[in-house]
């Protein structure tokens, strides 16, 4: 090991979870992680994910939507889940650069949900608006 390499070892990792609405020192940190970190983080960078007009928010999702493989189970869960609002902030920041790169069966199956068949709180909250005009987009 040389001492470059010693000498990153022995810093503290950097923060990857933003402090605060405009915190993008830890968005630009969050760029140079791995899926371990990721998973480490994830319920803190997620609650990023809930507000799409927190200016952090779109670069929090862009780097999620790069890691899907592993957060998979946390986005199925997310738009399977109760909260409404959550769900039209998640559809634009994450669902849809994750659909831009690559098809998954079961994220398409609940984006055709949520546009097809919403409940009432998704109704009001203008989710199945958002799956299907993301759908469109997508061409499917």
């Amino acid at each position: 090991m040389d001492i470059m390499s010693k000498e990153a070892a022995a810093l503290p990792p950097r923060r990857i979870v933003p402090a605060h609405p405009a915190d993008y020192q830890a968005v630009h940190n969050l760029r140079r992680v791995d899926d371990d970190r990721i998973l480490a983080e994830l319920d803190g960078l997620l609650a990023w994910t809930q507000d799409g007009t927190w200016p952090v928010a779109r670069g929090v999702g862009e780097v999620l939507a790069l890691h899907f493989p592993v957060i998979r189970p946390a986005v199925l869960q997310i738009l399977r889940g109760a909260d409404a609002r959550w769900k039209h902030a998640f559809l634009g920041l994450v669902v849809d650069p994750v659909l831009r790169a690559q098809a998954d069966a079961d994220v398409l199956r609940e984006l055709r949900r949520l546009a097809q068949h919403p409940t009432p709180a998704e109704q009001a909250e203008h989710v199945a608006e958002r799956a299907l005009a993301l759908l469109d987009d997508l061409g499917l």
